[in-house]
Parts: C-alpha cells; structure tokens; sequence
C-alpha cells in the first residue's frame, strides 16, 4: 500500500463524519421546507400602542393567515431595546422567533452606549425593511404656544420646569438636536414606551416629546388633546399639511430625522426560512390595505431583500452616529 493510496482512501471516520454532515444539510432543509409547523413569536422592543407595536400587530395578522400558525407578538420594552435585542439575539435561530425593530436598537443605541449585550449586525439575519416613518413635536393642546419658537422661548424663560419625554432614540436624538441648535435646555425624562410619555405631556408633567406619526393618531386631530408644532421629515406631509417641517418652524437646516422599521431574525437563521419570511412579508405588505393603513400613518414603504436590509443597517449605524453627535448628546 503507498502513500498516495492510504491519503487518496477516505478513512471509515471521515466517511461517517461526511454521512452525519449530509445527514444534518438533510435535515436542515427538510426543516425549513416543513416551516413553520408551530407558533411564530415577533418580538417587540417598545410598548403596546407604540407605532412599531401597531404595525407589528397588523403585519401579525397577515402571518397567520399566510401560514397557517398562531403568530404571537410580544412586547419586551426597556432600555431603549436592549432586552428585547438581547433575547431575541439569544433565541434559538429557527424561524420561530423575529425582532420587529427601529433604529433604536439597530442603528442609534451603538452611539448612545458605551457597550451593549448584543451587536446589532453579527447577532442577526436581515429579513427586510418595512417602512420609514417621521416624528411629530408635540405640545399640549391647552396650552399656548402656538410655534416652536414660542414653545423655545419658553423654555428659556422656565428652565427649572422644562423637561421633555421620548420612548425611542429617534424622539431622544430630534429633541436634542433641536435644543441644541435652538441654544436652549430641558431636562430629558425616558420612557419605556411612547404611549407612557404622551400621557405625561397631556397631564402637564412633561412640557413637549417627539411622537411617531403613527402613534400620535390616538392624541392630534379635531378631538385630540395633542398640538403637533413641527414634524421631521423634509417635507411637509399630507398627513398634517398644516405642520411645518423643523426647517420652516426654526430655521435650522439638517434637523430632518425619520424612523425606520425593520424585521431580522436571530444569526443563524436558515437561509430557506428567511427568504420564506421575506416573501410572505412582500405580500402583506403590498396589499391596498396596508399600503393605505401606511399612508394614513405617513409611513413611507420601503420593502428590501435581506441583503439591502443588510447593507442599509450599516449605513444607518454611521449616519445615527453622525446625527448623535452633532445633538451634543454622550454616550451612557
């Protein structure tokens, strides 16, 4: 026997090893076609009534109708995501538990922390982008400013009484940014979730907040006790044509700052099982009653592939890193 033939000759070893390999890539996509065959969890980083909570809860209802599972949707609030990004990086990657997140948690958390328990890139697989939404400032209706100019005069004249509220970066990072453009200061209180905040400003504990659009349906309007004063988005939205942008209410360029919402799912994932979920999103997302249920909400749709998702999470974490700084605000 030479060399040659005992290297060339795979050992018993090797080809039980080759066997279990070709055994388990069985397996892997047996599961995956078989997918799902029992409840999906979506993961949820903020509270109910929040925009994500309510666009998540609708995406939900299309999920179970498409596939034929209980679709659960869990709210996890707390530490601006980060214990609802840490479990669900931790969760075992088969389909059956998604993170239905913001940028909060992908793309502003880094550059407002020192660390965090998770990375928002290696801990997760990219499903697709969902739909990128503006911010509303908001005051109580009862009270009297009418612009922002007047909302920052006043709190220069009380700075012992201003404070302001955010349940998310996005609210977090427009309010700095502003105050600090604007030359002005004002305690920032955090919530868990935006419902919590909005309630204070409307009990007169907080003096304003940046909102969602979505979430701010249920306080602005006729019959709302909510005042909109500006909102964030580049142009004026026909959703309150009436606001202006912070460019027009102060004068400031480059305060514009929308929320973005997107769906991943632990590291790991099967590829198979993403592009599954991936398609059944597309098709929820596309009917007219969501893209009309969007409009109503200024939510502007912007569905990808897993690898534009992918590649826009990177580009959000450096324009984040760069909005955060220029606020003034340091990381914790």
């Amino acid at each position: 026997m030479t060399l040659l033939s005992v290297i060339s000759r795979p050992s018993r070893r090797a080809v039980l090893l080759a066997g279990v390999s070709i055994a388990a890539l069985g397996a892997s996509s047996t599961f995956a076609a078989d997918y799902p065959t029992k409840p999906i969890r979506l993961v949820v980083p903020f509270s109910a009534g929040s925009g994500t909570d309510l666009t998540t809860r609708l995406i939900a209802s299309g999920m179970q109708d498409a596939l034929k599972v209980t679709v659960l949707v869990e709210n996890v609030p707390g530490a601006s995501g980060q214990i609802a990004a840490t479990s669900v990086a931790k969760a075992k990657p088969d389909g059956y538990t998604l993170f239905f997140t913001t940028n909060t948690s992908q793309a502003a958390n880094p550059s407002l922390f020192k660390s965090l328990p998770y990375d928002p890139i290696k801990d997760f697989a990219p499903i697709t982008l969902l739909s990128e939404t503006p911010f509303l400032l908001v005051v109580r209706k009862s009270m009297p400013w009418k612009t922002v100019k007047e909302l920052v005069a006043w709190l220069k004249a009380n700075p012992s009484e201003a404070s302001y509220g955010f349940g998310n970066s996005t609210g977090q990072v427009a309010a700095a940014a502003v105050m600090n453009a604007m030359d002005v200061n004002a305690i920032p209180v955090p919530y868990k979730g935006t419902p919590a905040a909005a309630s204070d400003v409307l009990g007169g504990r907080l003096a304003f907040m940046f909102i969602d659009t979505a979430a701010a349906q249920a306080f602005i309007g006729p019959e709302g006790d909510l005042r909109p004063l500006a909102i964030t988005s580049a142009a004026r939205s026909p959703l309150v044509p009436n606001v202006p942008t912070l460019l027009e209410a102060t004068g400031v360029k480059d305060l514009d700052l929308v929320a973005w919402l997107a769906v991943y799912a632990p590291a790991g994932t099967p590829t198979d099982i993403i592009t599954t979920l991936n398609k059944v999103i597309h098709k929820i997302t596309s009917t007219p009653e969501y893209e009309a249920r969007a409009k109503s909400l200024s939510s502007d749709l912007k569905p990808s592939t897993p690898e534009e998702l992918g590649a826009y999470t990177k580009a959000a974490i450096e324009s984040w890193r760069v909005k955060i700084k220029a606020a003034g605000i340091q990381p914790q």
